[in-house]
């Protein structure tokens, strides 16, 4: 074809274009719109600062990764393409006549010898096609409509856009191979580097693709080859087709840009291209996870903000499960709140020596439970989890009261089932205990603090929250600013193994199916190697000095709450908490319905701690005791109660007085409250 008739062949068509522009106005959007409504298929998780934590997959019908800026492409990448695709790309207004001309009259003897046609389109008639679904190739080759109408786009485009802008937007819309779209899933794909880093032999593979996204190694190797060509200096063909054969006939490896928190990113993550932010500390969740090292994948960590109940650290667990979330068997790492409700009521203190044999339980012992036959106290038995002298405690307090406090610090609880709790929710019952006794929501999304009601509810008085954490703190660091309190638990069946405390200003909670507490300490120290003195006693304790005859353990001064200070702690003592007493019914006046039958009404006895044998005797008669209990149907009168021995020796005794009255509301019935008559001896 000679060039007079190509030149006239071009004006033609650039004739007819100019016309059919107005037409494909609509299809040239702005490069804005066009960039921002790109989403990646992956899913970031973000630290409170803004720092990626966690990338996840969460759309599986192509890959795409982030918008990359034309400017952030290497210089090789952008050369190949233009070599490959559009050399005459910054020249042209959208459309290459000269090629398209040319390509029309070689296309028709193309046609005739029965060879495949050859294209003429430039990037830009490309991006069109990428752009709008109508203007994308279906089947083997585009119709003449197709192609005039994608010219027409390009040249709109080419109005509205620069050329850093159509380069940019086709490298990122291009789709490379397989599922890979865009220049940065394709780079990271294929190569593991991005796209700035991306060197000759590589762009010139990644633009050889562009023809033929899912073509054989050997065919992309060659068009490679014939790109090579046109470059000098140029890369040896043999070490393109090397290159493809390494690279194009084995899947794809994209892994994740950060992986520190890939469970809980699986948890909360669900929009493609969505970037959560969180209150974790990015800073701190490295910290953890270096210290856990190996172990990364049995232990599960997480770490509170005293203060405020923010997530700052929710790292570790078995196979990328996040173990978390689920409610396992708390066991004994329960104690503290046991002993703190104990010591509330006064029926222990630091004073308080426990026998750790099961002699005189009253409540039937779970299979397994260890125990020697030696006295402990409060602090030891705390400090070793023993599970006799908090069987005793138990049997003090009650099932009732102690089920309802887990329940109110946000534990699982029950009588049936024991306590279940995640791991969140666990260390959010400890940090109530460093709140001063005041429980508040937990947090690890930034937006639930958002218009999110953060006010608290007192679950323990001052005095008592930080008695109970003074009894968990070790008093031995060397540089007397190492304070922290913990509690080292166990489920029954030894599945599930817990460590939970705190610093002045952390919570930290660790769990795994084997001790951890050597772990903790090594994580605590991670955080914060210098975590401060201990908190000062609050106004309500008494401090006093407690000697231990026989010296089980060494003196020291330990607190107390009024009326419960020991000098001296007799550790002689096998029967440790005394004699039963009565906890209810209290003197006074009790009521009756004067409207039911005496049969259907009921008044509890109940003595503490229910040590076997116990029998209530009121007037002539005797009522056996079940677990410290027995029911009595009321009468009008005043009457004597006694609680007697297994001997028939009396240990207390107490009268009140029946009355009827109309209301059958008013039943005395319900149990009463289990907090003892008045200040008991804190050596029962």
């Amino acid at each position: 074809m000679s060039a007079p008739l190509r030149r006239t062949c071009a004006a033609a068509t650039c004739a007819l274009l100019a016309l059919a522009a107005p037409a494909a106005f609509a299809l040239a959007p702005d490069f804005a719109a066009v960039r921002d409504g790109w989403r990646s298929s992956e899913a970031r998780l973000l630290d409170r600062y803004g720092q990626p934590l966690a990338e996840i997959r969460v759309d599986f019908s192509e890959r795409r990764l982030d918008w990359v800026s034309a400017r952030t492409l290497s210089p090789p990448l952008i050369r190949a393409l233009l070599v490959a695709e559009d050399k005459r790309f910054l020249e042209h207004s959208g459309v290459d006549w000269t090629a398209l001309a040319g390509a029309t009259w070689d296309n028709i003897w193309r046609t005739l010898e029965g060879r495949r046609p050859r294209g003429a389109s430039t990037l830009t008639m490309q991006l069109a096609g990428l752009i709008d679904p109508a203007l994308r190739l279906q089947g083997s080759r585009r119709s003449v409509g197709q192609k005039w109408d994608q010219a027409a786009a390009a040249r709109e485009i080419e109005r509205r856009w620069n050329k850093a802008e159509i380069l940019e937007a086709y490298f990122n819309l291009a789709p490379f191979r397989g599922e890979l779209r865009g220049i940065s899933a394709a780079s990271r794909g294929l190569f593991g580097k991005d796209p700035d880093a991306v060197e000759l032999r590589e762009a010139l593979l990644l633009a050889a693709l562009l023809r033929g996204p899912n073509a054989g190694a050997d065919r992309v190797g060659q068009r490679a080859c014939a790109v090579a060509l046109k470059l000098k200096p140029a890369p040896a063909c043999s070490e393109l087709k090397a290159l493809a054969e390494q690279v194009l006939t084995r899947r794809y490896r994209l892994d994740p840009r950060w992986n520190e928190a890939p469970a809980l990113a699986r948890r909360l993550l669900r929009e493609a291209g969505e970037q959560r932010a969180t209150t974790l500390d990015a800073r701190l969740q490295r910290r953890a996870l270096d210290t856990l090292g190996r172990e990364r994948g049995d232990v599960s960590v997480l770490v509170m903000d005293n203060a405020s109940g923010e997530v700052l650290v929710w790292a570790g667990g078995p196979d990328e499960v996040d173990a978390a979330w689920r409610r396992l068997p708390a066991g004994s790492v329960t104690q503290p709140f046991l002993y703190g409700l104990a010591l509330d009521q006064r029926w222990i203190s630091a004073a308080s020596v426990f026998d750790d044999s099961p002699t005189h339980v009253a409540l039937p012992l779970p299979p397994g439970v260890p125990y020697g036959n030696h006295p402990l106290s409060t602090r030891a038995a705390l400090a070793q989890a023993a599970d006799i002298p908090a069987l005793r405690v138990r049997a003090l307090v009650g099932d009732d009261p102690l089920i309802a406090l887990l329940r109110a610090h946000g534990l699982d609880a029950s009588a049936s089932n024991g306590t279940r709790a995640s791991l969140p929710d666990m260390a959010n019952a400890f940090r109530t205990l460093a709140n001063d006794g005041v429980w508040t929501p937990w947090a690890v999304e930034a937006a639930q603090w958002r218009g999110a009601d953060r006010s608290g509810k007192r679950l323990w008085a001052p005095p008592v929250a930080w008695l109970t954490g003074d009894l968990l703190s070790s008093r031995t660091a060397p540089d007397g600013r190492s304070w922290q309190a913990v509690m080292h638990g166990r489920s029954a069946d030894r599945s599930t193994f817990w460590s939970v405390g705190w610093t002045r200003r952390h919570t930290v909670a660790l769990r795994a199916a084997r001790p951890v507490a050597g772990l903790w300490n090594q994580v605590t120290h991670a955080l914060d190697p210098m975590p401060g003195d201990a908190p000062p006693p609050p106004a309500g304790l008494e401090p006093q000095h407690l000697r231990f005859e026989p010296e089980i353990e060494t003196d020291r001064e330990e607190y107390f709450l009024p009326g419960t200070q020991q000098a001296f702690a007799d550790a002689t003592v096998r029967d440790l908490f005394g004699r039963p007493r009565i906890v209810q019914p209290t003197s006074g006046v009790k009521l009756a319905s004067a409207g039911l039958p005496g049969g259907r009404q009921a008044l509890v006895f109940e003595a503490r701690p229910p040590v076997p044998g116990l029998v209530w005797q009121i007037g002539d008669e005797k009522l056996p005791a079940v677990e410290g209990r027995a029911l009595w149907s009321p009468r009008p009168g005043h009457y004597r109660l006694a609680l007697t021995d297994s001997q028939g020796l009396q240990l207390e005794a107490m009268e009140f007085e029946v009355r009827l009255d109309a209301a059958p509301e008013n039943l005395s019935g319900a149990p009463a409250p289990r907090t003892p008559p008045g200040p008991t001896p804190a050596s029962r």
